[in-house]
Parts: structure tokens; C-alpha cells; sequence
């Protein structure tokens, strides 16, 4: 890069690596870099001054950064300036750009200033003291620390929320739990864990002054690393995991990968990855010490910048950036835009599976309460009912059983307008925009008050021997009301290519929500079940369109994902090597399906499930 700098490498969706430098000439100078994959230099821009700021990419690929001649500057992807925003004192922080395009940045004026994607100020706020790098909270707020020894929480207007008084200077800019709770170090050697109100939850204390960030890991452990010559992990509780010497003290803020490996560099020459039990996975020698951040790009390479004056890129597993984790690295992601992922706040407001039923193909389907207080949910089982969209070959007559978490019969239903119950069926079943079942049909449904807990319902055919297709659906029925939620949709059932394919279906309501989805065949064997879908297949529909499909739970690097998510909330663990599927997916609101077959056309028995993370 010609010389050192502190600036961290950013990756842009098109694997261009963006980076700084301090060009220690006479006078001063800086250079960003735009960098290709194999390492030739794309271009690059000049500046008065060093850049020690790491760029941020937004949405429409343009760069912002800082610079010590007080200058943000925005350039387009092909290196030419669109625009250039003067503060009043030297920029050592990092940019934050929202989805709006504003972009955030501290000054050595004491200032946070937000700016239009157009270069022009909208706002400032004044700390007391050179502003550092500032992050947008999942709850759309900023929060950012300063050398007065504060945290500040503003809004995106510009008003402030909180301040949080620590004992040191703030260097570092903060981290965020899935939950909204604020991470954030400061010079007085501890790890903070606030409230998005500002209030603190817990703190940490170290040995030495902490300049590097945290970071989150997929099952939430926090990483940091202290003067102290030590790199810590510490639980969301804010306990010690482990801690690993290093020889010397790290400022690098860490990067965590999907597989759970820890990435960060460190002033004694090096860049170190950790297993997430705090064994060492390998090193790398550098020729000088390692402030900047590793990031690690979506095909898994690894990019760090080094006080020798270069630029290293590494071979990595092919393992990318934690998609589970909510802070994975500096600035939130490989992009560095400093914004976290909005609060996974929306809920299940129905799940559906339709799949064959009967004779040897039984369908079970199960799901999980969790919250307080009764939820009321309208359960149906439908077979004649779905002659009125033109599918042939339903399930005759179909039963509905209903058990308990300690597996007693709670209620059992074979014809929907039999009972006393048909008047408020018939009234849930319109106010939730189900479709009709017409008088004496022959479906079953009914509606029910269930207090938190795991549930059943088995559905078979009042006719013997009688086999077809049938769908099992259950609606909040509550409306969004109360704390009680669903969580968690299974169903084990008969599955293959055709006819036989497994189609679980749902509606999120409320707000965006991040789930787990897998398709379970050879995973059952343990269990006890014979005649699995040797190779299953997934795929994931919004509407109609295709968003994403998987055939191997461990594909992509994102098997430590995958492991963290399903440990979470407590599903059985998929072994390594296994065919089996699984996707980490953040739903906005809307309808999804989720369609499992055989992909070599062979059928069996397959578990589908779909957990909600948050």
C-alpha cells in the first residue's frame, strides 16, 4: 500500500477490497486503495492527508471515509469523487450509513455529523470530546462513544436519548445483541453491556485499557481483545468464557466466521484465528504488528492490513462472515456500513403442511408456544376442503388429535360443524382470512386456548384404509395479543418427488423475523425411524418465487451457523457429513413455503421444521 495506516479493508458486493493508507511522506498524504480479487490494484485516490478511517460501501456502491484533513469524502465505484463534506477538525472515525443513505461520522470537533447521501449536513450533535466511530442500533437509533468518556445514544434526528458515563476515554465503536443490548469497551478496561435505554445490564473488567471493538459470535458470546496482552470471550451474561494470551496487547477489533472461527491480528506481528473453545486454529506472521481489523468476504477470504505497509490477503476455509451472529465485525458486516439488522420483532400468525396422509403415511405435526398466558389458536384439518382449488387425490373425512407436552389427548374434532364449536370456527376462520369449509364437509377444526408448551396433532381418515392428501393448519387466533407466540412449526410425514412432496407453509406478520428451516431424512435414523429420504432437497418460496434452496445442511462454511442456531432452540444436532438440510433466512413480513423432496427422486420419511431465533 506504499506505507502503514490503521484503516480496516472493507469487501463491496463485487469482491472489491477498499482499504486506507498513511502515506509518510513530507508533507502528509493519503491514498485509499480499491484493490481486485487477485490482488491488482484497480484504482486509487489521493488525499492531503492519512486516512485511518475504514470505508464504509453503501447500498448504491458508493464509498464514504474520513480523512485527517477533516474531510468526509464519497466516491462512485469507479474511484472519481462525487462529493466531499468539510468538518471542522481531523476524522479519525469510521462512516455509518442507514438504508436511507445518511451517513454518520465523528469528528475531532467533538461533533457527530449526519449527512445526506448528497453531501449536505442535515444535523450535528456535540459530545465534549473527539467523536469515534458511530452504529446504528436494530432499533434505527445511534449510538457512538467519545473521548469524554461517554456513550451517547441519538435518534436519526439528531436528539439525544441517553448518555452512559464509563471511566475511561471511549474508543470503540459499539456492538449488538440480537435483543438490541449495546456492547461497547472503553479505555478504562471494560467491557460495557447496556440497554438500548441506556442502563447497564453488567460490565466486565480487564487488565489493561481496551481499544479494539467487540464483536458477537453466532451462539452471542462476546469477543474483544485488551492491552492486557489477553483476548477475551464472555458470555451474553457477561461471565468469562475463556481468555488466550497473546504476548502482546490487541487493538484489532475481530472478525467471527460461520464455522465459529475468531479472526483478529495483534501487535506482536500476527494474525491469529481461534476455534470458538479458544484453541488456536493457526497464525500468520506478519512483518509488523496488526492494528487494523481483519474482514472476511463472502467467498471466505480473509483481508488485513498491516504497519508494514501492505495489505494480506488470506486463504481462508471458504467459510464467510457469521450470518447468525448480530455484530460479526467491525462496522457489522464486510461492508463496514455500521448498521445492525432491525429488531426480528414480527411473529407467526400461521403455519401449514400439506403433505399425503393415511395408511402408512401418517402426518404429525407439532409446535411450540413460548411467552405467557394462553394463546387461542384455530386448528384445522382439511381434506375435502381442498377439492375447491382443483386438487385431486385429498384425504377423505380427515381426524384431528390433539396431545399435550406430557402426551395426553387434550381434544379431538373429525367434523368441523358437528360440535357446538362451528359458530366461532366459522367467525375465526373469516376474521384470520382462512377460506371456507362448506357445510358437512367432512374437515375437521377447531378452536382452542393453549397455554405455552409443545404440542401435537396427529391427522389420519375416518376411512380405512383411506390415503390422500391433507393440510394441517394453525392460525394465532389471538391476533397478535398477549406475549404468547408460536415458535416453532415440525412435521414428520411421507415424502419424495411428485405428489409426495412436503409443503410447509407460513405467515409472517408484525415485522421481520429470523428463522431456522431444515429438512431432516437421514438425521432420523438415530431416532429410531426406518425408511428415510436418503438425500432431501429444499427449497424456500415467497409466493410463488424461489429464494433459496439447499441440499446440505453444511454447505457455504455456515455449518457453525447452523449448529449455534439449532442449539438455540434446542433441536436435536445434524452430523457432520450428513445430507440433510438447513437455512438461516430473515423473513419480512408476508407468505412463504418451503417445498421438500428427494434429490435423486427417492422418497421416505422427512421431518421439516422451522424455528423462530428470536
Amino acid at each position: 500500500m506504499g506505507s502503514s495506516g490503521e484503516s480496516s479493508a472493507t469487501v463491496a458486493s463485487d469482491g472489491t477490497v477498499y482499504v486506507g493508507a498513511q502515506l509518510r511522506t513530507t508533507p502528509a498524504a493519503g491514498k485509499l486503495w480499491a484493490i481486485n480479487r487477485d490482488g491488482s490494484r484497480k484504482w486509487s485516490f489521493d488525499a492531503p492527508d492519512w486516512i485511518d478511517s475504514s470505508p464504509a460501501v453503501g447500498n448504491d456502491g458508493s464509498i464514504y471515509f474520513g480523512c485527517w484533513d477533516g474531510v468526509l469524502y464519497a466516491l462512485n465505484p469507479e474511484g472519481r469523487k462525487r462529493w466531499e463534506y468539510r468538518t471542522g477538525a481531523f476524522i479519525f472515525s469510521s462512516p455509518a450509513v442507514d438504508d436511507n443513505g445518511t451517513i454518520y461520522v465523528g469528528g475531532g470537533d467533538a461533533l457527530l455529523h449526519a449527512i445526506g447521501p448528497d453531501g449536505v449536513r442535515r444535523w450535528t450533535f456535540a459530545a465534549s470530546d473527539w467523536v469515534e466511530s458511530p452504529s446504528i442500533g436494530p432499533d434505527g437509533n445511534l449510538y457512538f462513544g467519545s473521548w469524554d468518556k461517554r456513550v451517547y445514544s441519538v435518534s436519526p434526528e439528531g436528539v439525544e436519548r441517553w448518555r452512559f458515563t464509563t471511566g475511561g476515554e471511549v474508543f470503540s465503536a459499539p456492538a449488538f445483541a440480537s435483543d438490541g443490548t449495546v456492547y461497547v469497551t472503553s479505555n478504562d478496561g471494560s467491557l460495557y453491556a447496556l440497554s438500548a435505554a441506556g442502563r447497564l445490564r453488567w460490565s466486565f473488567k480487564t487488565e489493561g485499557a481496551v481499544l479494539a471493538s467487540p464483536v458477537t459470535g453466532p451462539d452471542g458470546t462476546i469477543y474483544f481483545g485488551s492491552m492486557d496482552r489477553n483476548f477475551y470471550a464472555v458470555t451474553p451474561q457477561g461471565a468469562l468464557k475463556w481468555r488466550v494470551a497473546t504476548g502482546k496487547g490487541v487493538q484489532s477489533t475481530a472478525a467471527v466466521r460461520a464455522d465459529g472461527v475468531i479472526i483478529f491480528g495483534g501487535a506482536d506481528n500476527s494474525i491469529r484465528a481461534l476455534n470458538a473453545d479458544g484453541s488456536t486454529r493457526w497464525t500468520r506472521t506478519t512483518g509488523d504488528m496488526v492494528l487494523a481489523a481483519p474482514v472476511v468476504a463472502p467467498d471466505g477470504s480473509i483481508y488485513v492490513g498491516c504497519y508494514d505497509g501492505k495489505l494480506y490477503a488470506i486463504e481462508g476455509s471458504g467459510s464467510p462472515l457469521s450470518t447468525l451472529a448480530s455484530w460479526p465485525a467491525l462496522g457489522g458486516g464486510s461492508r463496514r456500513s455500521g448498521r445492525a439488522q432491525p429488531l426480528a420483532d414480527g411473529r407467526l400468525l400461521n403455519m401449514a403442511i400439506r403433505a399425503e396422509v393415511g395408511g402408512a403415511a401418517n402426518l404429525i405435526v407439532g409446535w411450540s408456544i413460548r411467552g405467557s398466558g394462553d394463546q387461542t389458536l384455530l386448528i384445522r384439518a382439511v381434506g375435502p376442503g381442498l377439492a375447491q382449488f382443483g386438487l385431486p387425490g385429498y384425504l377423505p373425512d380427515p381426524t384431528l388429535t390433539i396431545k399435550a407436552p406430557n402426551g395426553q389427548t387434550i381434544v379431538e374434532n373429525q367434523d368441523w360443524d358437528a360440535g357446538g364449536q362451528w359458530p366461532v370456527v366459522t367467525t375465526a376462520s373469516l376474521a384470520l382470512g382462512a377460506f371456507p369449509l362448506g357445510q358437512g364437509s367432512g374437515d375437521a377444526a377447531l378452536l382452542i386456548y393453549l397455554a405455552p408448551g409443545n404440542y401435537t396433532a396427529l391427522i389420519g381418515s375416518s376411512v380405512a384404509g383411506a390415503r390422500g392428501v391433507g393440510l394441517l393448519e394453525v392460525y394465532d387466533a389471538s391476533l397478535g395479543q398477549g406475549s404468547a407466540r408460536l415458535v416453532n412449526l415440525s412435521s414428520r410425514g411421507f415424502a419424495g418427488s411428485g405428489a409426495a412432496v412436503i409443503i410447509p407453509g407460513l405467515v409472517v406478520g408484525g415485522g421481520p423475523v429470523r428463522a431456522l428451516v431444515r429438512a431432516v431424512g437421514p438425521g432420523l435414523v438415530p431416532f429410531g425411524v426406518n425408511g428415510v429420504l436418503a438425500r432431501p432437497t429444499m427449497t424456500l418460496f415467497s409466493g410463488s418465487s424461489p429464494m433459496l434452496s439447499n441440499s446440505s445442511w453444511e454447505a457455504g462454511g455456515l455449518a457453525g451457523d447452523m449448529a449455534s442456531a439449532a442449539a438455540s432452540v434446542g433441536a436435536f444436532p445434524l452430523a457432520a457429513g450428513s445430507p440433510d438440510c438447513a437455512m438461516l433466512v430473515r423473513l419480512q413480513p408476508g407468505i412463504y413455503t418451503v417445498q421438500v423432496g428427494g434429490a435423486d427422486g427417492g422418497t421416505g420419511q422427512a421431518l421439516v421444521e422451522i424455528y423462530l431465533l428470536d
